[in-house]
């Protein structure tokens, strides 16, 4: 971590067909060795199979499904006299929303479908409905923030 300034904030540009930032970001998530056009087929094949099967607002359930993954509290590290402990602190917006992302695209990869749109359409439907494996996660980062309670007067 550079000590000298903070790096700046990268613009990010919305994507071409909802014109959401926060699809742009989880597009930027998916790409693997710049293959933007793949990403964004997957990406767009999962929310067309959500519209059609759904009937409903694939944006919206895209967004239900990331505010729901999104945590309040995560434990970092503090280093206290010789001893590290896991100090629970809340999370930023914007590295929440950064953990949300990664998270469901972690839970999709794992997953056992056929093609890659389908994991996408399956994990994001679950995570709009509160289950899979991005909201375990989810529940087992807050669990771990509330055992280590104790250590909350460490905050910085």
């Amino acid at each position: 971590m550079s000590r000298k300034r903070k790096a700046p904030q990268r613009k990010i540009y919305p994507d071409p067909r909802f014109h959401s930032e926060v699809v742009s970001k989880f597009i930027n998530s998916i790409m693997y060795d710049g293959k933007r056009s793949t990403a964004e087929k997957i990406l767009y094949d999962a929310l067309d199979k959500i519209k059609s099967k759904n009937n409903e607002d694939p944006i919206k359930i895209f967004n239900s499904a990331i505010s729901n993954v999104k945590p309040n509290i995560e434990c970092r590290s503090r280093r206290v006299g010789g001893a590290t402990y896991q100090v629970p602190v809340e999370v930023k917006t914007k590295r929440g929303q950064a953990l949300a992302l990664r998270w469901i695209m972690e839970a999709t990869r794992k997953r056992k479908n056929k093609t890659m749109a389908d994991k996408l359409y399956s994990e994001i439907l679950d995570a709009s409905q509160n289950k899979g494996s991005a909201i375990k996660k989810r529940e087992d980062t807050h669990k771990m923030a509330e055992s280590n309670k104790a250590f909350a007067h460490f905050r910085w």
